[in-house]
């Protein structure tokens, strides 16, 4: 392996953890470097397998106890996700497509990890022991990768635990206060078709595009009107083509202008798209449409939303987030943040596509097909940690050492 190569992949960490744990004390500093590098080396988020990627001259041991201890530590948490916040404002454009969603961390055979609750299995749809998480991540402009926003991980057996809607809401005015005067486009699947999302988001100023339930009633020229019935008023006259998770789609797509009897007073869109399933798949938005190209803006960024599924993927494949064994909530929201920060840092570096970017990708893997690949985080998680496998040396050489001057002051 090339030594320039890992100590640019190296150097571009630290420049990142340096943003990241700004106004931190030594220890916490040092704490959060130690993980951003094992787990960009180890490439998953168990606690022994990142001090082992370390490559400390000591008992493993000790490292895992040292990194266990602080851990523990919630209180700087927000500081380091404000501080990955500000690494995005400059990347951020006039109109952002944010996903959101929510995931699980499934532990089944887990016995003492602090307010286990019953969560729903997505690959498996049963129930299982586990955590949930809500994600808001954007969509780069280019490449349309994810830059997570606001993710947090909880139990709804924890102390203060009220809602799952509660929840959502921290997440919206999280997001809403980090854009500003941004006015965003919120893509949502199925499961935040509900009034109380609808009224939120227009009430705090933003659009949004959700696919619909079938059970969702909905008022066209002043009848209420269940929204299959109503999507068979439209058979798709415009056409469109695209790739849906690998697989190609030829569509047909129409719209209606509708209402909700909770927003009497808004002018909403219906989107109706034929082909992708057995029934058409029915979108509500609060866009205006004028024609046909704002018909295809909204199915195109609705189609986006796929990306963080590939988000989740990367976070339970890739880093194995499942795996993670840690007693306490505490420690798993903090692998978790560290985890979605570094795939932020990622993303970016893949829409900024500079030599090193190249470099990394071709790392992964030896093939000269990188342009037939359209979602590069899984190539970029990959060579990342094929270089760092070859430094033998770890972060602690980069540890930036402040040192007393014993130089007398002149008065």
């Amino acid at each position: 392996m090339n030594a320039t190569e890992i100590y640019q992949t190296k150097r571009r960490l630290l420049t990142f953890l340096e943003k990241l744990t700004q106004g931190l004390s030594k220890p916490r500093k040092k704490f959060y470097s130690d993980m951003v590098y094992g787990m960009s080396k180890a490439q998953n988020t168990v606690l022994s397998d990142i001090a082992r990627a370390l490559e400390e001259k000591i008992d493993l041991k000790y490292t895992i106890k040292r990194l266990s201890r602080h851990g523990a530590e919630e209180k700087d948490l927000k500081q380091v996700h404000q501080n990955y916040l500000n690494t995005l404002k400059t990347s951020i454009p006039d109109n952002p497509l944010v996903i959101v969603d929510e995931s699980d961390i499934v532990k089944p055979y887990a016995e003492k990890m602090e307010d286990l609750a019953l969560v729903r299995d997505g690959s498996k749809n049963v129930l299982e022991k586990g955590y949930s998480t809500l994600n808001f991540s954007m969509a780069t402009p280019s490449t349309k990768h994810p830059l997570p926003l606001y993710h947090h991980l909880y139990s709804s057996k924890e102390e203060g635990f009220q809602s799952q809607n509660i929840e959502i809401a921290k997440g919206f005015n999280a997001v809403h206060a980090f854009l500003g005067k941004k006015k965003a486009t919120f893509v949502m699947d199925r499961g935040y078709d509900r009034n109380t999302i609808y009224e939120y988001v227009e009430d705090i100023g933003h659009h949004f595009i959700t696919r619909l339930k079938d059970n969702r009633h909905l008022i066209h020229k002043n009848q209420r009107m269940k929204v299959p019935e109503l999507a068979k008023r439209r058979k798709g006259k415009i056409n469109f083509k695209t790739e849906i998770q690998g697989e190609k789609y030829s569509l047909k797509v129409s719209h209606i202008k509708v209402k909700l009897p909770v927003l009497k007073e808004v002018s909403l869109n219906m989107v109706v798209v034929y082909g992708y399933g057995a029934t058409p798949m029915k979108l509500l938005t609060n866009h205006s449409i004028k024609g046909k190209d704002d018909v295809l803006r909204i199915l195109k960024s609705y189609i986006t939303r796929w990306r963080i599924e590939e988000l989740f993927r990367v976070q339970k494949e890739e880093f194995q987030l499942e795996k993670t064994r840690t007693m306490t909530l505490s420690s798993l929201r903090i692998l978790y943040t560290v985890m979605n920060s570094l795939i932020g840092h990622y993303s970016l570096a893949i829409e900024k596509n500079t030599s090193h970017t190249q470099v990394v990708l071709a790392r992964a893997r030896p093939s000269n097909t990188l342009k037939k690949i359209k979602f590069y985080l899984y190539r970029f998680i990959r060579g990342v940690s094929n270089i760092l496998r070859f430094d033998t040396a770890g972060i602690k050489h980069f540890h930036r050492i402040e040192q007393r001057s014993n130089q007398l002051s002149l008065l």
